[in-house]
């Protein structure tokens, strides 16, 4: 709907003061003038023709410059139309040059509702013209021409003067929380880019809608302070409280790209292992940004991740809180776990949930060979033990997990944030509550395997890194705190320790680190924390690594390493390591990590293992790697996926967010 006020111009004048020279020269004269034959774009479709007036009769005049037929331009700016209002998501359509009575009636615009602003569709662009300053100025009145005669300098539009008043003594306080929106508004003249004609833009009206409604993404409206939606309809509002309005919406939508790119609360709240960096935008940028953009709803929800998974969750959220007693999925009862062959009440129940056929008679019952593949399916799916048996966990699962609440979806999704934007076109994802990790290229899963993780007294740091190099046949350096911590009591009471371990002892107080016979030290003359000693356990079958490690260094001091001990990848819950992250097929994995090397793959890595010499094998370009802990998700076959919360993480973000348990 565009809604437009034209100034009136009569299309005949009875007499025109005309100036020659000087404003002393002129004399009245009679003007004829006469009327414009109306060609077809003169005319709306449907609009009545209106006849010219009748003119007087001409009288001798002066040579002097021809009249300017009505109907057509004029080089008159009291004569010229004015830009109209442009409501976003309508084409403009231009008004007839002799517009009808019925063209010149003013029509309140229609308030945009939530459903026109949804994620899923956003609204149309518009042109920055109309979307960003609708003016409605007033109808112009009817009148003799425009003098020639110099017009006086235009008044400044009160509203940005009162900006100026507003802003101007913050200009340059860096500290001033209100410096870069000064410096903004200075830079544009103070021109406002949420206001025009004296009230809400359509842009300013649907970013208030959206930031009303920001819970959509995730995030609590009550932490934008929005201005009055109707500010300056419903009565003419003061310049000074348009321009307090102005700054309100400008600040409330800095705060908003802020949380939805960087997210409110910070990640070390959770402690000295949770040192995940998210990246938050650059206030002068965005504020560029919304004076550039044609679509201002769209270019603030684009500061939400841009990931697939945040995404799903999003939905997931809707679903949750639109939920009803008609989506509630099929439940298998608890009870012994099934195995292949077995007769069981629930096997019909359980096809039913997996979708297959059912199946008649005696054989009803029977968890024949049909449904124990759709259930190793499904357990592949879900990163469960693929076995066919339809044990606890399974079981769980197939009833779509644990309970997920609103609160559950809200901390995964704050986690979402805290991950850069950009994960890399080949990535390496290690969810640490999933126990899974997952090569990703071009977006797709290239590969994935069991972990190993740390336990909830030495947990898995979450963060971002790169691999920069795989080292085959690794030394394991212990660390000083498991030295200290674990190994020293034992060195205490055992002087075989060393031995029997296989460890090694690095003498680290001279000029240059050498090893010693640990035998040849009097243990109880050291403090542990400061003994001029380190271990280290060669290479070998029984090193502690494996036989292949992927590092990227970093201050935790943890990566990604083959094990010996490979019975416990069998385990459904995995949180055994002191932190690093423990890899059930490292040379498979190897092969797909070096994708996009030409010179390593898994058979050299093969071949070097097999040499028993320890070497580090640099990758040419490094891979970057997230170390994560979503404990909800929504998988590739749209099942909801839910894991417990091991570290405590969900708990403590829960009550630091105030979204209760």
């Amino acid at each position: 709907m565009i809604v437009r006020r034209l100034g009136l111009v009569g299309l005949a004048l009875a007499s025109v003061p005309l100036l020659c020279g000087t404003a002393s020269a002129a004399r009245e004269v009679d003007v004829v003038l006469q009327p414009a034959p109306l060609t077809a774009p003169a005319i709306a479709p449907g609009a009545p023709a209106q006849p010219p007036r009748q003119a007087r009769p001409a009288r001798p005049a002066p040579e002097r410059p021809a009249a300017v037929p009505a109907g057509e331009p004029q080089d008159n700016d009291a004569l010229s139309g004015s830009p109209g209002e442009f409501i976003e998501g309508e084409t403009p359509v231009l008004p007839p040059a002799l517009p009808s009575t019925a063209a010149l009636r003013t029509t309140r615009d229609e308030e945009p509702t939530f459903a026109d602003f949804a994620p899923a569709e956003p609204p149309a662009a518009a042109p920055e013209a109309a979307a960003a300053g609708d003016p409605e100025p007033p109808v112009a009145a009817a009148g003799p021409a425009a003098s020639a005669e110099p017009s006086a300098l235009p008044t400044p539009d009160p509203t940005s003067v009162a900006l100026k008043e507003l802003l101007a003594p913050t200009k340059g306080k860096a500290k001033d929380p209100l410096a870069v929106v000064a410096t903004f508004y200075d830079r544009r003249g103070y021109t406002p880019l949420w206001l025009a004609g004296g009230r809400f833009t359509g842009s300013g009206r649907a970013v208030i809608h959206r930031l009303a409604r920001a819970d959509a993404y995730g995030l609590d409206p009550a932490r934008y302070d929005l201005p009055p939606l109707d500010i300056g309809i419903a009565a003419p509002a003061t310049p000074a409280a348009l321009a307090e309005a102005e700054i309100a919406l400008t600040r409330a939508a800095l705060k908003f790209a802020a949380d939805a790119q960087g997210g409110i609360m910070p990640p070390t709240a959770l402690g000295d292992l949770v040192t995940a960096r998210p990246t938050r935008p650059d206030p002068a940028q965005v504020l560029t940004g919304l004076a550039e953009a044609s679509d201002k709803v769209a270019y603030l929800e684009g500061f939400n991740p841009p990931h697939p998974g945040f995404a799903a969750l999003q939905r997931l959220l809707a679903e949750l809180r639109d939920h009803t007693a008609s989506t509630t999925t099929l439940t298998i009862p608890d009870g012994p776990s099934i195995k292949p062959g077995m007769s069981d009440e629930r096997v019909p129940l359980l096809r039913r949930r997996l979708g297959l056929q059912p199946v008649e008679g005696e054989a009803a019952l029977v968890y024949d060979e049909a449904t124990v593949e759709a259930v190793k399916a499904f357990q592949q799916r879900a990163t469960l033990e693929v076995d066919g048996v339809v044990g606890p966990q399974t079981l769980i699962g197939l009833n779509g997990g644990a309970e997920v609440t609103v609160a559950d979806v809200l901390v995964n999704m704050e986690r979402w944030r805290w991950l850069p934007r950009d994960m890399g076109e080949l990535h390496v994802w290690v969810n640490i509550p999933e126990y899974r990790l997952r090569v990703m290229n071009g977006g797709r899963v290239s590969f994935e395997t069991r972990v190993i993780v740390g336990t909830p007294k030495n947990q898995t740091p979450i963060f971002s890194d790169a691999i920069q190099y795989v080292d085959v046949n690794p030394y394991w350096n212990v660390p000083r705190s498991i030295a200290a911590k674990e190994m020293m009591p034992e060195i205490l009471r055992d002087p075989g320790f060393f031995e029997r371990r296989g460890l090694q002892v690095i003498y680290t107080g001279g000029p240059q680190e050498q090893i010693v016979d640990p035998r040849s030290i009097d243990w109880s003359q050291w403090n542990a924390e400061t003994m001029p000693f380190r271990f280290r356990q060669p290479p070998g079958e029984a090193n502690a690594l494996g036989r292949v490690k992927f590092m990227f260094p970093n201050k935790h001091a943890v990566y990604l390493h083959d094990t010996p001990t490979r019975t416990l990848f069998n385990r459904s819950v995995r949180a055994f390591s002191h932190g690093c992250v423990r890899v059930d097929q490292p040379v498979a994995f190897a092969d797909a990590l070096l994708a996009g090397e030409e010179q390593l793959n898994g058979e050299r890595i093969k071949r070097l293992i097999a040499g028993g010499e320890n070497g580090s094998l640099p990758l040419r370009k490094h891979v970057p790697v997230h170390l994560t802990y979503f404990t909800v998700w929504v998988d590739e076959a749209g099942e909801v996926q839910k894991r417990p919360d091991i570290y405590g993480h969900d708990q403590t973000m829960k009550t630091g967010l105030g979204l209760g348990s």
